[in-house]
């Protein structure tokens, strides 16, 4: 790799990848979608040239500038005076101190892992003062994780609510029909269990034990992300970043074939409804003219993207390389709605496994801080982009203390431990139903399997809806609610056969 003095000597300027360098993710997204993907870019928007022969000499003999021009040999300076930390501001779209914010922090990344600043800006006088007041509190405050920019300033509860529904009513006017602000999953008291069904701009865990439906809840999700505005769909494309092969595989696309079906049907089902109620309507003759013409079949698979990765290294690469394809995405009028990891915890656990026996403590560790920065990461996609990501989850044994700490055996909770249980917005588990019956009476015994297909979906924790639970079944045409008068039926029968 080209070193920062070489670059001073040849002429070339050091361009190292943005995704490479430990970046918070709200920096990398917003440099990310203005198309900044490496340092060169940063060093070419500001402006940045090789320092002459004669200001070399002029630097010398400053005794200002003498000590912080030579404190790094390798530090490339920036040498234009009209354009610098304002010329990336505009091509970012942000203040000039959060511009120079971005480039400290990018300078601070550098000198974390052993490599030359390459962007010191020294330009206007403006600009002078932007950054000087963020050295000056680097300075001041050892501990750089808590370091207070100028730009860190606070909001009220009232702007950000007025920020909320600015940005609703921009999505509303910007589209031909009205969309909705959650994901419904054809479940009506899951839905009502979540407010409406999964909220965009909100991180989403879906746990639960093998064979219980996470995946085919995804799927379903996936599928109704395209339904049209105008039937109560957000009318977008999905992401499945799948680790284990569920959706890669034949039966995954047969399974998305046949859910996708019967939305199409469903939907053509309710255009013919609304079209015999409206019988004075002469303008409408047919259903089909009340369903827009692209939402068939093929046309919701094609806007399903599956990223297959095969270890934890490709699936952190493939996330962290996701702005880019969601604003070309918007770009085509084609933006993501929801992102679902299927799942999250699979290749942490088999990396984890692996390297428990030779790196005992150091590996935990490591895992720990890579989940908790994937967290951060998610949380900001899912709000720049305004989308839902679903992630699923594993569950895993645990030793269950009673109030005194004692040892009381074993209980199941959801995998990657306490660190990542904060940082979702909404947490659900979901569970059979019959694991829940202590005894069924030998109903399903006898190869009746009615309630073998019946799952439990428990919100366990959510910062604006209470804990419940609702019922839902797994059909050959996705997730279908269950109403509770099934369920009450179910145990009287049961009653009766005790």
């Amino acid at each position: 790799m080209t070193t920062a003095a070489e670059a001073t000597v040849t002429g070339t300027v050091l361009s190292i990848p943005l995704l490479s360098l430990p970046l918070r993710p709200s920096t990398l997204t917003a440099l990310l979608r203005r198309g900044f993907a490496t340092t060169g870019d940063i060093i070419v928007s500001v402006g940045s040239t090789m320092p002459s022969s004669d200001s070399s000499t002029a630097a010398q003999h400053d005794p200002t500038a003498g000590d912080e021009n030579n404190s790094n040999p390798n530090t490339m300076v920036s040498g234009n005076d009209n354009g610098g930390l304002m010329t990336l501001a505009q091509e970012i779209g942000c203040s000039v101190s959060q511009s120079a914010e971005y480039v400290h922090e990018i300078n601070d990344a550098l000198n974390s892992i052993g490599l030359p600043q390459v962007v010191i800006p020294t330009t206007t006088t403006t600009e002078m003062d932007a950054t000087s007041k963020i050295s000056e509190d680097k300075n001041n405050d050892t501990n750089n994780s808590a370091r207070s920019y100028a730009s860190n300033i606070p909001a009220t509860a009232a702007s950000l609510l007025r920020t909320k529904i600015n940005m609703q009513n921009n999505n509303a006017s910007s589209s031909s029909s009205p969309t909705a602000r959650q994901i419904v999953s054809f479940s009506q008291p899951l839905d009502m269990l979540l407010g409406g069904g999964f909220a965009l701009s909100e991180l989403t865990e879906i746990a639960g034990l093998p064979g219980s439906g996470k995946t085919q809840l995804a799927m379903q999700l996936c599928v109704d992300a395209r339904l049209p505005g105008q039937y109560g769909g957000v009318e977008g494309c999905a992401v499945v970043i799948d680790a284990e092969g569920s959706w890669s595989s034949g039966a995954g696309g047969d399974r998305l074939w046949s859910t996708a079906g019967a939305l199409v049907d469903h939907v053509k089902s309710s255009a013919l409804r609304k079209m015999e109620a409206n019988v004075e309507n002469t303008n409408t003759t047919t259903a089909e003219e009340l369903v827009p013409s692209w939402f068939t079949g093929e046309s919701i698979l094609d806007g399903i993207h599956i990223f297959r990765v095969h270890d934890e290294a490709s699936q952190t690469c493939t996330l962290y390389n996701l702005p880019q394809f969601l604003q070309e995405q918007e770009e085509k009028g084609m933006p993501v709605k929801i992102l679902v990891i299927d799942s999250l915890a699979f290749h942490y656990r088999v990396a984890s496994s692996i390297g428990s026996s030779s790196n005992k403590g150091g590996n935990f560790l490591s895992t720990t801080t890579s989940l908790t920065r994937m967290a951060a990461f998610l949380q900001e996609l899912a709000s720049e982009f305004d989308l839902a990501v679903v992630a699923l989850n594993h569950l895993t044994n645990k030793i269950d203390k009673d109030r005194t700490g004692t040892n009381g055996g074993m209980k199941l909770v959801p995998a990657l431990g306490e660190s990542w249980a904060h940082s979702v917005t909404s947490r659900l588990i979901i569970d059979f139903y019959n694991r829940h019956v202590p005894n069924n009476g030998g109903l399903n015994s006898h190869g009746d399997g009615v309630m073998d297909e019946v799952r439990t979906c428990s919100l366990i924790k959510s910062p604006h809806k209470p804990n419940g639970t609702a019922l839902f079944t797994i059909t050959d045409k996705g997730i279908r609610g269950l109403p509770s008068q099934f369920i009450e039926a179910e145990a009287a029968k049961r009653a009766r056969l005790n």
